[in-house]
């Protein structure tokens, strides 16, 4: 695999499901999507007071050049988000994760196809592997992780920090690339 990754716009859909790679512009709608408390109950980060302070966290992880992020929308509306990660001490497979979604879209089936999408494209660019991790406390998000067919990894200690100051225990999963004949 060669990162970082070029994922091709017009394939990142899903019928009325999008993924587009983030952009200020974005900002605000993103924050009018997510602002919702349920939304950062196991994330390891302040909630964001505005729509420029989520577009100032946002662009300060993708500075690293080791994060993707995409705006998932549904029709026209901006309903969550999602990043692939990768570590270059592990070049065969990424990370999706930081994915937050509007509650109001929660058990449609929105997050399973942006996430199909994802690994569709991943997988076709030669990705051995992807992780997916969830707070351990989090069973929503584990749930909607195994009906994906992720392999449970278990749980175990994260190098995360929750808001309250305690280090995260995370459960891992892991999808690996289909095997074809």
């Amino acid at each position: 695999m060669i990162w970082p990754i070029s994922l091709p716009a017009a394939r990142l859909e899903d019928g009325a499901v999008s993924l587009r790679e983030y952009s200020s512009a974005d900002a605000q709608g993103l924050f009018e999507a997510i602002r919702d408390e349920r939304v950062w109950e196991h994330i390891p980060r302040e909630i964001p007071r505005d729509a420029e302070e989520l577009d100032a966290g946002i662009r300060a992880k993708l500075g690293d050049l080791q994060r993707l992020t995409f705006t998932v929308r549904s029709g026209e509306r901006i309903v969550g988000t999602t990043s692939i990660m990768y570590d270059r001490s592990a070049p065969d497979g990424v990370e999706i994760g930081a994915t937050q979604f509007d509650p109001a879209v929660w058990g449609t089936g929105v997050n399973a196809r942006a996430k199909k999408v994802l690994l569709r494209e991943l997988f076709a660019q030669g990705v051995q592997w992807v992780q997916l991790r969830t707070d351990e406390r989090n069973a929503r998000s584990a749930a909607a992780i195994r009906k994906l067919g992720a392999t449970d990894l278990g749980v175990r200690q994260d190098t995360l920090v929750r808001r309250d100051g305690t280090t995260r225990r995370s459960h891992f999963f892991r999808l690996d690339r289909p095997v074809t004949e």
